[in-house]
């Protein structure tokens, strides 16, 4: 082979590994309110499983409502879906973008898969943010440093959640841990002094599982959503009296971007978001809602409107420890397909310091407690690390 074939070949080799690394999940509809609209969801958290809810959300919004939706998450060297993954390819897709659907936590990327979202926001894209998308951004160095959730200068105070969303992961004027995580679940209603918004249709009462937030609504956003904490993990009516109800969603029509002009654009924020509160109608509707209030297709939503899971939805269990692994995007693109697939499996179980965090996790899901005593019954032997649980 000649060096002129053999780097003809290796450029053709680099660009293969390339596409088949950068495969993008798209869900396309036919027909409905979305026809000829693309709405676009990161989906790169490291904790409450934004890789099972974003898909759960775009195959509805596609399935049911004929938009195109692109999904886009953290993938490991192998182009396996790698929550809170520091490489997501295919950001370029945003430039044709109708709406975002940004659900991150302590992302931290490379410049050039940042900059196609720098730019969305620079045209003024309506986003909808949920959970810890107030805390986006994490240990970005040189360029997008500013959209750090812990950025003190006065160019972007507060990074990117602050200056879109309203709020940073900040006790004093933003947001901090309200009840327990995996203790401690939510009752969320709507506000009464907005019930009538078109967002709230048809959502009258969301159990989450996430534990609760205490944010604080920033100056000049519609309230929402109240939230109260409550005494019990699962579904119930044994609120905690201790702890008063507190915002926990709202929407404005402006926001800062990184450039720091002020951008008239739809913004939707919530504060629950694990993909086991998907298990609630009324919280898939609200989310629904808020995107197409958010995109302007607003006259569009109807109390009754079409929520119900395309396909099969098996939410696993938000941690920041071990989760499901090798599952790539592809697994994920027949309607039918299970989000997540039944035969994943359970990544960091040799990792003391990832079996140790699953304690409280398992506590309150008997379902993941007897599969991971089945895999491994040492964890819960007498000296093992799972013993008390």
């Amino acid at each position: 082979m000649t060096t002129h074939k053999f780097f003809i070949l290796a450029a053709v080799i680099t660009t293969i590994s390339t596409l088949s690394k950068a495969e993008l999940l798209v869900y396309e509809g036919s027909g409905g309110i979305g026809q000829g609209k693309h709405i676009v969801f990161i989906a790169n958290d490291h904790e409450y499983r934004s890789e099972e809810a974003c898909p759960t959300l775009a195959k509805i919004l596609a399935k049911r409502h004929g938009f195109k939706c692109t999904v886009l998450f953290g993938l490991d060297e192998n182009g396996a879906i790698e929550p809170g993954g520091h490489d997501m390819p295919g950001t370029e897709v945003l430039e044709n973008a109708d709406l975002l659907f940004f659900y991150s936590r302590f992302m931290n990327l490379k410049d050039e898969q940042v900059d196609p979202l720098v730019a969305y926001f620079e045209r003024g894209g309506p986003v909808v943010g949920i959970r810890t998308t107030t805390h986006c951004f994490n240990g970005q160095k040189g360029k997008w440093e500013k959209l750090n959730f812990d950025y003190q200068g006065n160019d972007y105070y507060g990074g990117m959640g602050e200056q879109i969303f309203g709020n940073t992961w900040h006790k004093e004027r933003g947001q901090s841990h309200y009840g327990s995580n995996h203790v401690m679940g939510c009752l969320i209603t709507p506000d009464p002094s907005t019930a009538s918004h078109p967002i709230l249709q048809g959502v009258k009462r969301i159990h989450a599982y996430s534990g609760a937030y205490k944010s604080q609504p920033p100056a000049g956003a519609t309230p929402l959503l109240n939230l109260q904490v409550l005494n019990t993990f699962h579904p119930s009516d044994d609120y905690n009296t201790e702890k008063p109800a507190v915002n926990a969603g709202w929407n404005r029509d402006t926001y800062t971007a990184p450039s720091g002009k002020t951008k008239k654009a739809r913004v939707v924020y919530a504060s629950y978001g694990a993909s086991e509160d998907l298990l609630s109608e009324d919280a898939r509707r609200f989310l629904i809602n808020a995107c197409l209030w958010a995109g302007g297709w607003e006259s569009n939503i109807t109390p009754n409107l079409n929520v119900d899971v395309v396909g099969s939805f098996n939410p696993s269990a938000y941690n920041n420890g071990a989760g499901l692994t090798g599952i790539m995007p592809s697994d994920l693109a027949d309607w039918k397909s299970q989000v997540m697939p039944s035969d994943a499996k359970i990544g960091g179980l040799s990792d003391p310091k990832k079996i140790e965090r699953l304690g409280r996790v398992v506590k309150n899901r008997p379902h993941l407690r007897a599969r991971i005593a089945e895999e491994h019954p040492e964890f819960f032997a007498p000296g093992g690390l799972l013993e008390e649980f």
